[in-house]
């Protein structure tokens, strides 16, 4: 990777890392410069290895998908681009806005989950006040779910993407004025009230994600491949289910790749990048049945199967013994479950489409099929009692499986059960609305007449206690 070493050597030696410029091209203007912010890095560092399973196996550390597209994207129209992950990279407020005096990017553009929107509007108003004329934008899952209170809230940001941004990307840099980025679809802007949403519909049409562009040895991955590298891949955007509790950042529609798309993909990144395992983050992965055939069997024929091994995550009411076994051989190691609840009625109102005994069938295909399983059990959906969490726990358990979590149900901005909190449905009551707190753990954002907040943590304490963390030696038989 590219690393500046002529520009702030003592940013670097308090630790900042930032994959820069070729040295022949040191103190060359940028056009588009992309952050993933943070604060304090090393705080947020700790926070993720609080994730882990397993000592020695990272989880949930992958390169972002969504900027890497942004980067092939940029190339593909002559953008100069760069990114910088404030976390992994390291890089300190200070350090990001060296880089940006150096190299004075026309656009910022920063992505947030809901947690680091207070990050990112804090980092967004400091590069203001020094950098008043650059162009400040964020996208991502909370300004594509609240555009107008986004901009209303954080002043240091000029504008909002909504939802996929490649096919904007061009259209912002061809007349850099806020009158002008008013007037594209996707681009919320304040004063302006239009915040639909536009799909690309030909995903193929799209460059492969520019994973040259990373520090990818900074990233050990997702899911516990053990292996030299593994790399997020997406074969379809959108989410046609119902779950109360998810946005559907893509929107309802889902839009898949061809198969020959995605194999040749997946060979680029064996052959270009020495990716030794994939992560598919589809949010219902083999959903669509006779496409997901295709494309194992494909795997099986060109031996992509023998060079890499893969995880996805996927509904239980989409499983069979014969789709698992077929997983299986194609390379698949692990699959991550949404299982949410094991009571019916939960299920029910949390509109999941699928009950406790499909979990149980699911996961019984799966082991047989000698594939790692692991999932998610959300404590205080609507109707949750003391005496269902305890059922849950105990169901979970049962389940034996690698990892279970056990998140606190969040009201995500632009979710269904946001809307319900806000009503006060089935007695539930939003606690806060400061958004770095909207994490799934600790401390907890919401809570309801028959749970208050104390008690599902207590709850999720005990949870975790009957549940505690296993060796992946121990499920992984391949």
């Amino acid at each position: 990777m590219f690393f500046n070493d002529s520009g702030d050597r003592e940013a670097d030696r308090q630790g900042n890392n930032i994959p820069m410029i070729k040295q022949t091209d040191t103190k060359s203007k940028i056009d588009l410069l992309l952050v993933n912010a943070s604060l304090d890095f090393e705080k947020d560092k700790k926070k993720l290895e609080a994730l882990k399973v397993e000592s020695q196996i990272a989880r949930q550390i992958s390169p972002p998908l969504g900027i890497a597209y942004l980067l092939a994207k940029s190339k593909q129209d002559g953008i100069r681009a760069k990114y910088i992950d404030m976390v992994a990279y390291e890089t300190s407020v200070e350090s990001l806005l060296h880089f940006i005096g150096d190299y004075q990017p026309s656009v910022i553009g920063f992505t947030a989950y809901t947690t680091q929107i207070n990050d990112a509007g804090a980092v967004a108003e400091t590069i203001k006040k020094d950098f008043p004329r650059i162009l400040i934008g964020v996208g991502g899952a909370h300004a594509t779910a609240d555009p107008l209170r986004t901009l209303e809230e954080f002043h240091g940001f000029d504008f909002c993407v909504l939802g996929e941004g490649e096919n904007i990307l061009p259209r912002i840099f061809r007349d850099l004025s806020l009158e002008s980025l008013s007037a594209i679809e996707g681009v919320v802007t304040r004063g302006k009230s239009d915040t639909s949403l536009v799909r690309i519909n030909d995903l193929d049409a799209l460059p492969f994600p520019a994973w040259e562009e990373f520090d990818l040895a900074r990233y050990p991955g997702s899911d516990p491949h053990r292996t030299k590298l593994e790399l997020p891949i997406s074969t379809s955007r959108g989410c046609p289910n119902n779950c109360i509790f998810c946005l559907r950042l893509f929107g309802r529609k889902r839009i898949h790749r061809t198969v020959g798309s995605v194999i040749r993909e997946i060979e680029h990144d064996i052959s270009q990048h020495g990716c030794e395992a994939l992560y598919f983050t589809d949010e219902t992965f083999i959903a669509k049945m006779e496409w997901s055939r295709e494309l194992f069997e494909t795997m099986i024929d060109r031996g992509i199967n023998k060079k890499i091994k893969w995880s996805c995550e996927t509904r239980v009411d989409i499983a069979s013994p014969e789709l698992f076994q077929l997983m299986k051989k194609a390379g698949c190691y692990y699959i991550f479950f949404g299982f949410e609840s094991a009571d019916d009625a939960i299920l029910k109102e949390s509109r999941k489409g699928f009950k406790v005994s499909q979990i149980k069938k699911a996961i019984g295909y799966a082991k047989d099929a000698g594939i790692v399983c692991a999932g998610s059990f959300i404590i205080g959906l609507p109707g949750e009692t003391e005496l269902t969490a305890r059922k849950t726990m105990e169901f979970a358990h049962d389940l034996d499986i690698y990892s279970t979590t056990f998140p606190i149900a969040v009201p995500f901005p632009g979710t269904v059960i946001r809307k319900m909190a806000e009503k006060h449905e089935y007695g539930l009551r939003i606690l806060s609305d400061k958004w770095s707190d909207y994490g799934k753990q600790y401390p907890g954002v919401m809570e309801s007449e028959h749970l208050k907040i104390d008690e599902l943590r207590k709850i999720q304490r005990e949870a975790y206690d009957l549940n505690p963390k296993k060796n992946i030696e121990n499920y992984d038989k391949s």
